[in-house]
């Protein structure tokens, strides 16, 4: 199980930054029940895989769909104290 381990915070960076870049995201459950540290709540996506039941994990997903004609770049930056994520558009 994907429980408490930072999966629902990286989602929801990835999640953040994708509707920043203008890319559909489809997060079906918020994490509204408990706070992420650094997301404001508004942002918190959810995350569950379940080993034996793939259905109920492909509710509880984060969907990214590259609505562009080229490729989008997700790239991550840590400097030994932030994380930072951009995404960009490939030329």
């Amino acid at each position: 199980y994907l429980v408490g381990d930072g999966t629902c915070q990286l989602a929801s960076l990835l999640s953040w930054v994708a509707r920043d870049a203008g890319l559909t995201v489809e997060a079906p459950v918020n994490h509204n029940f408990a706070a992420i540290p650094e997301v404001p709540k508004e942002q918190g996506v959810s995350i569950y895989s379940h080993p034996t039941n793939k259905g109920r994990s492909a509710t509880q997903n984060l969907y990214i769909k590259n609505d562009y004609q080229r490729v989008v770049r997700f790239a991550f930056h840590y400097d030994g104290e932030k994380l930072r994520i951009s995404a960009a558009k490939v030329l």
